[in-house]
């Protein structure tokens, strides 16, 4: 009775260890991605030619709107490049355009000259703030360590992140519009009293 008693106490100790290690490993090598995207922190620097072969840095856009959003797309992936058509359509309902910027990080896994021709038609056509950057090199994917398709960051007016969007599911989805909804409709009704709004500020949408 004691060998099997023995026995059971070091398969739960090895089942403990095995918890232990898993939880350090995760800890250590996802934690760090996770981090850069924590509420309040930094967003890297990038550096990244647009469609009109101009190279522009994110520094560049620092105290310059009031909202910059980060979506991180693949040439290759139509799922990823809808939903950030999506994004454009659902901002061209909204002003004033001054307050806010799109930068879309374009990974091209494909032909570059393409690319540029393809996405330089629907930049032209969006009338919103909206500027195509290329990583033809993966550079901004490895220094924000992109893992899914679309990756979208929504930055302060300093460039820290205000909210991260790294999973977008359809619950993720929701939550993304409704608080763009939220923001959004406050700006656009500031001083407005026929709108339900009290002083400018909305209540949230539905389900908020």
């Amino acid at each position: 009775m004691k060998k099997i008693n023995d026995r059971k106490s070091i398969k739960n100790m090895l089942i403990l260890l095995t918890i232990y290690l898993f939880i350090t490993v995760t800890f250590f090598t996802g934690g760090q991605v996770l981090a850069q995207y924590k509420t309040g922190s930094p967003a890297p620097e990038l550096a990244l030619e647009a469609l009109d072969g101009e190279v522009y840095q994110l520094s560049q856009f620092n105290n310059k709107q009031n909202h910059l959003l980060l979506c991180f797309v693949k040439s290759d992936d139509s799922a990823s490049i809808g939903k950030l058509q999506d994004m454009i359509s659902f901002f061209e309902n909204y002003q004033p355009k001054e307050s806010y910027q799109i930068i879309a990080v374009v990974k091209t896994n494909q032909n570059k000259e393409e690319v540029k021709d393809s996405f330089l038609a629907w930049q032209e056509k969006a009338d919103i703030p909206l500027l195509i950057l290329l990583d033809d090199e993966g550079k901004a994917e490895e220094s924000y360590q992109i893992e899914r398709y679309p990756t979208i960051l929504l930055l302060r007016h300093d460039l820290h992140v205000r909210r991260a969007y790294d999973q977008f599911t359809t619950r993720q989805e929701t939550s993304f519009y409704q608080y763009l909804s939220f923001t959004f409709t406050s700006q656009k009704s500031t001083g407005s009293s026929s709108s339900g709004c009290n002083n400018g500020v909305c209540p949230p949408p539905p389900g908020y």
